[in-house]
């Protein structure tokens, strides 16, 4: 417990009486409870997150997290990637349109993040274009490529590790299909390296990342957006050092918007998100710009209907897994028949995932009181947990999520086989009371190992970066 915090308690004893003072302890009690649970969290106290400019935008980095940690958590006990009656066994509630976006918009939150990082990635270089000061933009940007791949691929290096060997040695069941257990732990380890080179070498994966194609790794299918997005990242990078010079801010924009259409021409859905996160960024600077002379802007009920809109496609199922782009897909025929069948995808929803993630950071940038929301204590909190959160969370569910799932149904005897397609379950009420206690259990635990795994592995990456961008490359910067 703080010290202040003891000290008023104490204070408060002086002059009350005893049921008063049985209610104070129990106060103290509580408040201990309150800070160990933190402690095992990593929670921060209440008050000491710092609120900058671009808060909300780590905190809707958080929720498309928490989205994708959804998901997977929830497919384990019921089927909700075909959409409400796409047949007639399809009858699960959390399907129906709206309510699917709760539990199912994993793929429309990776085009999201996407956009996210094209904003976050070149917001400074273009404050400093729209300041006049574009030489700023030339070492900037060449310190954030040096220490990008730094960033991205270090923790997953070492969490494949962990997996490499947990898989090896029968602690968990292999996360990818494609994995295959070799002869001794030698070999399985000499075939990481094999993998861990495929992942990381951008001249290996060049051809299918530069069309947005799901390159799964043998000993981790959650990690298949990081090359992704290094090469999304390395794009917001070279556009800046060729538009730093651009005469007007107006012909940069449009240059910008002309590359992305271009991109999504291709199917390269990812990039059109970073550029799309690069335009995005832009009009807000113009917005801010002109907010002293014009006034704030204003914030009408088209906003509102954009966001209500992109929340609504980001359910949207995928149109690739098995037949279901020959099922019908009630509450989504509209949304299928306006989707370009003609694009270069592995599966046209992207397209329509790519628009609901632009559409939504779009309009959240317009609304206040949404951008509010996400600088709350808690987003934030996961906004600073999401990178770990994204990349460990399958580990997690396989490390002790499905043990723990064995356990419960075991413990109140709901038999696996009652798990029947559709969400239809011979004792329902048993069913989600301990699919409830599941997700509680599990998810303090993921969220804890994800919040210690950001301390101790991703924060100390990002610090080793920045001294080795200091020792090798400042000397050489102007």
């Amino acid at each position: 417990m703080s010290g202040w915090t003891s000290e008023v308690l104490l204070r408060l004893e002086e002059g009350i009486t005893a049921d008063q003072k049985t209610h104070l302890c129990s106060v103290e009690e509580e408040l201990q409870a309150a800070t160990l649970i933190q402690k095992f969290l990593n929670y921060p106290p209440r008050g000491t997150c710092k609120i900058h400019s671009t808060s909300w935008l780590d905190g809707l980095r958080g929720i498309a997290a928490l989205e994708v940690y959804i998901f997977p958590t929830t497919s384990i006990w019921a089927i909700i990637y075909p959409t409400f009656h796409s047949s007639p066994a399809e009858t699960n509630p959390l399907q129906f349109p709206l309510i699917r976006t709760f539990v199912a918009s994993a793929p429309a939150a990776v085009s999201l993040f996407f956009v996210i990082s094209g904003y976050v990635l070149t917001q400074r270089s273009f404050r400093s274009i729209r300041e006049h000061f574009p030489e700023k933009v030339y070492p900037a940007v060449a310190s954030s490529m040096f220490r990008r791949g730094f960033r991205l691929y270090t923790l997953p290096i070492i969490l494949t590790f962990c997996e490499m060997l947990a898989t090896r040695i029968g602690i968990t069941p292999r996360l990818s299909f494609t994995f295959v257990l070799e002869k001794s732990l030698e070999l399985q380890f000499v075939n990481w390296l094999h993998e861990i080179n495929r992942f990381m070498n951008p001249l290996y994966n060049f051809s299918g990342a530069i069309q947005g194609l799901v390159t799964y790794m043998k000993y981790d299918t959650a990690i298949w957006t990081i090359p992704l997005e290094y090469y999304g990242s390395l794009l917001c990078y070279i556009l800046l050092l060729l538009l730093a010079q651009a005469p007007a801010d107006l012909q940069r924009m449009a240059i910008v918007a002309i590359i992305l259409a271009f991109f999504m021409l291709l199917g390269s859905w990812h990039f059109s998100c970073f550029t799309v996160g690069m335009l995005i960024v832009d009009f807000n600077l113009h917005q801010e710009s002109t907010s002293t002379t014009k006034g704030p802007p204003k914030h009408g009920i088209h906003w509102v209907a954009l966001f209500a809109a992109a929340f609504y496609v980001a359910g949207l199922p995928t149109f690739a897994l098995g037949d279901a782009h020959l099922k019908p897909m009630p509450g989504f025929e509209t949304v299928r028949w306006l989707t370009p069948s003609w694009l270069h995808m592995e599966d046209h929803a992207r397209f329509a995932w790519s628009l609901s993630g632009i559409a939504l950071l779009l309009s959240i940038s317009q609304l206040p009181r949404l951008k509010a929301v996400l600088e709350t204590d808690f987003c934030q909190y996961l906004g600073k947990i999401s990178f770990s959160l994204y990349l460990i969370h399958l580990f997690c569910l396989v490390l002790f999520g499905l043990k723990l799932q064995a356990f419960l149904m075991y413990l109140v005897g709901v038999e696996p086989h009652d798990l029947v397609g559709g969400g239809v379950y011979d004792d329902t009420l048993r069913y989600v009371l301990v699919c409830g206690v599941w997700y509680v259990l599990n998810t303090a635990l993921a969220f804890a190992l994800a919040a210690q795994v950001e301390r101790w592995v991703d924060r100390p990456s990002v610090r080793f970066a920045k001294w080795l961008d200091e020792k090798c490359l400042k000397p050489f910067l102007p």
